[in-house]
């Protein structure tokens, strides 16, 4: 009987061990205020890297920054968001052509998001075979979406040819992704 039961400790404690080694695939982490970073992994050259999104609660819903490039994440994001804040996302915005930032683009599309780059990330997407938004930004835009208001704007290549920045002007920061 003690084997028994110490054979079954030993069992649980092993299963315990093991289920803690598994990384969750999405983390959401509280910047400040309504603003949220968003962490995703995928596998590229053989190591998992992190992706990290941005997205802000408004009074119209959730504008999310970037999708994430692990495929099997893109609805537990959007099912995440809805849980927490009880919003659903109404836009996304791509920041550059990479995998990590448009992979989501159509799937969001088909939910009813309004997807946005700008006509350059487009130019790039179609180029490489990416994933591609529904509506084009040719020159800075600025969006009023419930109380924020942030503009999109190029400031020049950095991390890509086309990386647009974010600019929250009431909160005084920057969006930046590289």
């Amino acid at each position: 009987m003690r084997a028994t039961l110490l054979t079954i400790a030993l069992i649980f404690s092993l299963a315990n061990v093991y289920a803690q080694g598994e990384e969750a695939k999405l983390k959401i982490s509280h910047l400040t205020g309504d603003f949220y970073i968003y962490t995703t992994y995928n596998t590229y050259e053989g190591s998992r890297i992190p992706a990290n999104g941005m997205y802000v609660i408004t009074s119209s819903g959730v504008v999310l920054f970037d999708t994430p490039w692990d495929t099997t994440q893109f609805q537990p994001l959007l099912d995440s968001i809805k849980w927490r804040h009880h919003k659903s996302v109404i836009m996304c915005i791509a920041t550059h052509w990479h995998s990590d930032r448009t992979e989501g683009l159509a799937f969001y599309q088909q939910q009813g998001i309004s997807t946005y780059t700008t006509i350059l990330t487009d130019e790039l997407s179609k180029k490489n075979h990416k994933k591609r938004a529904e509506y084009l930004m040719a020159k800075d835009t600025i969006f009023n979406v419930g109380p924020y208001s942030f503009e999109v704007y190029y400031p020049g290549p950095g991390h890509t040819e086309d990386n647009i920045v974010v600019w929250f002007d009431k909160e005084k920061f920057y969006m930046v992704v590289v």
